[in-house]
């Protein structure tokens, strides 16, 4: 409606031009009218312009203009070429009439052919990132806070196990341990001082003080038996009694026990009745050892195993010694004798297949290391759990993987199929028949599209397909 409206306008202007009734007067020689049509879609613009004088005349008060006046053929010709550019652009065609016009023209779908994806009996489930790990990685922290002697120049290099690399103040615990031997060396000289000299010297003393015991107690025995004997023997004086007292044979008898006695303890508890108490010292020397012990061991650096060092203390050429502080890190010792690689698979449908069939292929280049599964866990990573698996290299790949240790590196995780399938893309099937994966899940639209085609394998972009017997391996769907 609005562009016949367009159209009469046009009409109307030509009349009126026709006619003369435009109240304008006619141009100046010289100074022609300039006529302007642009044509945008069904829009339409005419600008008539009329030049103005460079000047105004003196005592003329207004502005003054010059009227627009045109010839009759060029009028006629220049209304034909609007109306022809207005109808050139619009059409009447219904929009029905439109839609159904291209739907004709739209090829149809292609046949779904089989014979596309041959049967194969591996399928790649997905390219996941994964980070190569070594065997073990110890970090090594500073126990104590003071100069450490490093014994290494380069911030990495390859050393065998054992290897001594930095230690704390070594002149210290030098000295430190040559007093304890010191000790120790006492120790074992007063032990033998008194095993082979203050020990048989008191055993033989107790030896002689029980002899002499048993002879007296003999001697009283008999007197106390013998009145006449032990009147004779013990008289003083022609009217003095027995001086023989009743209970000096007890007290005789009973210092004859105590010596034995005495003598027993000591055999069997050596230099504790001799007044020396060895064991004492010895286990306090022990005590002072093992702490001696357990300080070097905090204050030397040793290797663990043959494998990678990577010091993060700030070494200078010429420079051994370096000022450390109580938790601080020294530096990262890693196990190369075998690389594993670490791969999160969070998908639900990966979940419950057989970790046995599966492998990983890390590339690099022209480089391609596949590893076989090792072992699965679940680990707390960043305030959830997260279900990680491992997988490990060869022996012989081990050097050409720890190259690619710390590196972002992504893998191919693939399976060994139970049994021979089709793998097909999910893009190619979702465009084949894209009305059926809108409301169902994979297993649901692919027996809707294909039936009796069954999932064996949910991948991350492609489906592994098995087929029935009779199917068509050309089909029209």
């Amino acid at each position: 409606m609005g562009k016949h409206l367009e159209v009469r306008r046009i009409l109307a202007v030509r009349r009126q031009l026709a006619s003369g009734r435009t109240g304008a007067s006619p141009v100046p020689s010289g100074r022609p009218a300039r006529l302007k049509g642009s044509t945008h879609g069904s829009l339409l613009e005419c600008e008539f312009l009329t030049e103005r004088p460079a000047r105004r005349r003196a005592g003329q008060t207004g502005r003054l203009s010059y009227p627009l006046q045109l010839h009759r053929h060029s009028l006629a010709i220049i209304t034909a070429f609007l109306l022809s550019s207005c109808f050139a652009g619009c059409s009447f065609e219904p929009k029905k009439a439109k839609a159904q016009a291209i739907k004709q023209d739209t090829p149809a779908a292609p046949a779904w052919n089989w014979e596309s994806y041959p049967p194969v009996e591996k399928m790649r489930i997905a390219t996941l990132p994964c980070q190569l790990q070594p065997k073990s990685t110890i970090t090594v922290v500073s126990p104590l806070m003071g100069i450490l002697r490093v014994y290494i120049w380069s911030p990495q290099t390859n050393l065998p196990p054992g290897f001594l690399w930095a230690e704390f103040e070594p002149e210290i615990f030098a000295a430190e341990e040559k007093a304890l031997k010191e000790g120790r060396r006492k120790l074992d000289d007063q032990e033998k001082l008194q095993w082979e000299i203050e020990y048989p010297r008191k055993k033989l003393k107790l030896e002689q003080e029980i002899e002499e015991a048993q002879r007296q107690a003999r001697l009283l025995q008999l007197l106390s038996t013998n009145t006449e004997l032990a009147a004779q023997m013990l008289k003083v004086g022609t009217d003095q009694p027995n001086l023989m007292r009743p209970e000096a044979l007890e007290k005789s008898v009973l210092e004859l026990s105590l010596l034995q006695r005495n003598l027993d303890y000591i055999e069997r508890t050596n230099f504790a009745a001799i007044g020396f108490d060895l064991e004492t010292q010895r286990t306090d020397l022990i005590r002072r050892e093992l702490d001696f012990e357990r300080r070097r061991a905090q204050s030397r650096f040793e290797m663990p195993f043959g494998g990678k060092l990577t010091v993060t203390v700030p070494l200078t050429e010429g420079v051994i010694n370096y000022p450390v502080k109580t938790g601080e890190e020294l530096g990262v010792a890693r196990d190369l004798s075998s690389v594993r690689v670490r791969v999160a698979l969070e998908n639900v449908a990966w979940t419950g297949l057989p970790v046995d069939r599966l492998q990983v292929y890390v590339r690099s280049g022209d480089l391609s290391l596949g590893a076989k599964f090792s072992y699965q866990k679940i680990e707390h990573v960043q305030n959830r759990d997260e279900a990680a698996y491992y997988f490990e290299f060869p022996k012989e790949k081990a050097v050409q993987a720890a190259r690619l240790i710390g590196a972002n590196v992504s893998c191919e995780v693939w399976i060994d199929l139970p049994e021979p399938a089709r793998v097909i893309p999910k893009l190619a099937i979702i465009l084949h028949q894209p009305d059926a994966f809108q409301t169902h899940n994979w297993s649901t639209a692919l027996a809707t599209v294909f039936p009796g085609a069954r999932l064996v394998v949910e991948g991350q972009t492609d489906l592994a397909i098995t087929l029935p017997k009779d199917i068509r391996l050309t089909s029209s769907k």
